[in-house]
């Protein structure tokens, strides 16, 4: 059981975070993503993202669990709705948060890639370029979609704070969690205690929260429960051969450069790229390289070959949902990070 222990000032500090947090629905969607015959308004959106996975985000998945202890340096952010920003703050992690992360994995017998393989520098760069290509994937299509449904819970919440008070709104978070003054406690949780201390709390409602409200494990962390939303929509199939949208971007870019983009939605090198427009590999040099310039993909090197990817950019424009939190970013930080090798 999960119990947070509240003194006075920390009821008149308990705060609703500000938007959906992009960090937070990475993890949990990792989460959903790994499980099995859970959540079935999921099913469809894990049916359809799990074949996007690439082998390479194999280290990203090891470092969150659909189970047990998932890293708390991926989730330093508390209502962060824009990718990039939340990217640089998981570029700022220390060496010592990230040693007691790995201290927490060896604790449940677990050594991570990132912690035999890499350095300090290296491993958070690492996890920084795979959490947006991990968005990029499977969240970015549906991003207007999930923020709507948080925005309501948010709004639903910071009602009840308004007309009952902080007590009511704790009591009534979600079914497993109950508001024992001056206690909250949340059943079917690890055991653990959180003693405020006079920091407050702040309640994160998330679209890929389940089974019960979440915290982070380490004490020195700033205090939030992230809890699930009370009605969630199903994630709706988003088809980017459609011809309404197909159309309108071949006119745009033209044909051959609309294949090469929706071609780099899974990453795919200079040849599936070829074999699947119908060009030579010279041809499409040129069109990856006017798409590269235009900030609708990146191309990186891995070893004798190359990967091209979208960028949140270019997938926003293939699918027609440009969600605010995407069209509002500067260029992604995986633009500027060089892939470590597997």
């Amino acid at each position: 059981m999960l119990r947070i222990h509240f003194e006075p000032e920390d009821l008149a500090r308990t705060t609703v975070a500000p938007s959906a947090d992009v960090l937070w629905e990475i993890l949990l969607s990792l989460h959903a993503i790994q499980e099995r015959n859970e959540e079935i308004a999921l099913d469809g959106w894990r049916r359809r993202t799990r074949p996007l996975m690439p082998q390479s985000l194999s280290p990203l998945f090891e470092i969150a669990p659909p189970r047990g202890y998932s890293a708390d340096f991926i989730t330093p952010t508390r209502g962060t709705a824009t990718l990039n920003e939340g990217l640089q703050k998981v570029l700022a992690t220390t060496p010592d948060q990230l040693a007691r992360d790995f201290t927490e994995f060896a604790r449940h017998g677990r050594k991570p890639y990132i912690a035999r393989s890499l350095d300090t520098t290296a491993a958070v760069r690492r996890v920084a370029h795979d959490l947006q290509r991990f968005f990029t994937l499977a969240l970015a299509p549906h991003w207007r979609q999930i923020t709507r449904d948080i925005e309501a819970e948010r709004l639903r919440l910071v009602q009840t704070l308004a007309d009952h008070g902080v007590e009511r709104a704790l009591g009534t978070l979600h079914p497993h969690a109950r508001w024992e003054h001056p206690v909250l406690q949340v059943d079917d949780y690890v055991d653990q205690d959180i003693t405020l201390n006079g920091r407050g709390l702040v309640l994160l409602p998330s679209f890929f929260c389940r089974h019960h409200p979440i915290t982070l494990r380490d004490p020195e962390r700033p205090p939030l429960l992230v809890f699930p939303v009370s009605r969630r929509t199903w994630l709706e199939k988003v088809d980017t051969d459609e011809e309404t949208r197909g159309e309108p971007l071949e006119g745009l870019l033209g044909r051959t450069r609309t294949t090469v983009l929706k071609t780099s939605m899974a990453g795919c090198s200079t040849t599936d790229i070829a074999k699947a427009a119908g060009i030579s590999p010279a041809s499409v040099s040129h069109h990856t390289k006017v798409l590269r310039e235009a900030g609708l993909i990146t191309t990186r090197r891995d070893g004798y070959s190359v990967c091209h990817e979208i960028t949140d950019l270019g997938l926003t424009l293939l699918t027609s949902s440009p969600g605010a939190p995407i069209s509002r970013q500067r260029p992604m930080v995986s633009e500027r990070l060089s892939r470590q090798a597997m």
